[in-house]
């Protein structure tokens, strides 16, 4: 066995990886949405940003060293997603009840690891980054567990190819040799003067995100910048850590910890990274026609050069534009010039500021027993195109504010209406009262498709009573 093996294979041992999925990409609207963020898309190539993360980490890390934080209302897909790349780590998924950002996910994810081995390293990583070459990246990740021995909290920084005011930056230190550098400080989103002269200087380097730590020093240093986080860390075993979620800090590890201690390293990273955080990105990393075009699904494209078009929603016809990006999906359109992609995240303020839906979901939104897609809305009246999985069952529920009638479009329905049982078939209906209690489940091998006719004054999804439900989905 040669010694660069043993070493990997001594960092498998003593260090455990936790996987943040949460966030939303804004960056990204209107493909990336709130109940459907980028890291739950595929971008590019057949799996989602999730599942290469897995992929991925899995190169480096036993399934049962790997933990996958992500919130409520995304922890069924990702799951799923997991459970598509490897079934044995469809548990290592944590649900967050509420966003707190970076930290207390951290945190959430270091529960399952800390087990008093003062050797123990963590390892921490985003699940919407593009990493290429893994061979340097597991060197680089062995490289940062020998600083972390030595006490460092190791981040790992990209060297800049251009200016790029979206990213933090890292100020480079002494050179510690193999690769890495002590850590002078952090800039957070320069402005393009600036940017343009960290390229130039070549002693800042992109901050990637990832970070890498042994776990006894990183919960020292909780103790000492953030009282309040070690107050519910220290009465986890009283209180479970999820109950006092909505009372703790929301707050990043960068402005937590990181900026506040001293002993920080950088690995300079030997492999390729890209945080895939706008339509710009896309466009650089996509695959180009002869105009230098990246074209993804129904465009027709006429005289059109160097321009990002994508359409989701039908045919999507664009006649001589350049430099300039086009997404349309089923209920949204952006249009924008190639030169202002940094102002997408200011149109999802705007939005969100209105109250508009385009900002939390798609018309088609996934849920752990299949998907519904809303046809058409109006006052007091909502269609839908239900699908339920084979062998699923949704909740049994009630609605304080509207009536539903279920046309069965095609497969097997076994409904309950005030505990009626009864089984419906292609072109049978039935109508379900307001306030009743009811369930649809789908008892057949093949998928099961509804129309779903709303009508009552209060329409929204939040209007639903559980009683009972196979995912843990009725609030205690």
């Amino acid at each position: 066995m040669s010694e660069k093996t043993q070493t990997t294979a001594e960092f498998a041992e003593e260090c455990h990886a936790i996987i943040l999925a949460g966030g939303s990409g804004t960056r990204l609207w209107p493909l990336s949405r709130n109940l459907l963020p980028k890291q739950l898309l595929v971008l590019g190539g057949e799996q989602t940003l999730l599942q290469q993360t897995v992929s991925r980490v899995l190169e480096a890390f036993d399934p049962s060293r790997i933990w996958v934080v992500t919130n409520e209302e995304h922890v069924f897909e990702v799951r799923k997603q997991i459970a598509a790349v490897n079934p044995n780590m469809e548990a290592q998924v944590l649900a967050e009840p509420l966003a707190r950002n970076t930290l207390p996910a951290i945190m959430l994810g270091l529960d399952k690891v800390a087990n008093g081995n003062t050797k123990a390293l963590a390892a921490v990583f985003p699940s919407d980054h593009l990493i290429g070459n893994s061979q340097a990246w597991i060197d680089d990740l062995v490289r940062a567990s020998h600083l972390a021995a030595e006490k460092r909290f190791v981040t790992f920084g990209v060297k800049p190819n251009k200016p790029e005011t979206g990213y933090g930056y890292i100020t480079l230190g002494e050179n510690l040799g193999e690769g890495a550098s002590a850590v002078d400080g952090f800039v957070e989103k320069p402005d393009l003067e600036t940017a343009e002269s960290f390229v130039r200087d070549g002693s800042h380097y992109w901050n990637s995100g990832m970070f890498l730590f042994r776990i006894k020093d990183f919960l020292t240093q909780i103790a000492k910048c953030q009282p309040e986080l070690w107050s519910w860390w220290m009465g986890r075993d009283e209180v479970p850590m999820i109950e006092g979620y909505r009372d703790i800090p929301n707050i990043s590890v960068d402005y937590g910890v990181v900026e506040k201690i001293d002993n920080i390293a950088v690995v300079r990273a030997g492999f390729e990274w890209d945080d895939l955080g706008s339509w710009e990105a896309m466009y650089r990393l996509g695959e180009k026609d002869e105009a230098g075009n990246v074209i993804q699904g129904d465009v027709l494209a006429m005289n059109c050069k160097n321009s990002l078009l994508i359409s989701q929603g039908g045919k999507l016809a664009v006649v001589g534009v350049e430099d300039m990006i086009m997404v349309q999906t089923r209920d949204a359109t952006l249009t924008c010039p190639m030169k202002c992609v940094q102002y997408v995240r200011d149109v999802v303020d705007t939005l969100k500021a209105e109250g508009s839906p385009l900002v939390e979901s798609h018309p088609t939104v996934v849920r752990p027993w299949g998907s519904y897609c809303v046809l058409e809305e109006g006052p007091h009246y909502k269609i839908k195109r239900i699908q339920v999985n084979p062998g699923a069952r949704l909740s049994s529920q009630m609605h304080h504010h509207r009536s539903e009638h279920w046309v069965v479009v095609d497969g097997t329905a076994e409904v309950e209406v005030d505990n009626e049982p009864r089984i419906l078939v292609e072109n049978q209906s039935v109508d379900i009262p307001k306030a009743s209690q009811h369930r649809l489940a789908n008892p057949g091998k093949v998928a099961l498709n509804i129309i779903e006719i709303q009508s009552g004054p209060y329409l929204e999804e939040d209007d639903i009573v559980r009683f009972d439900d196979v995912y843990g989905r009725v609030k205690k």
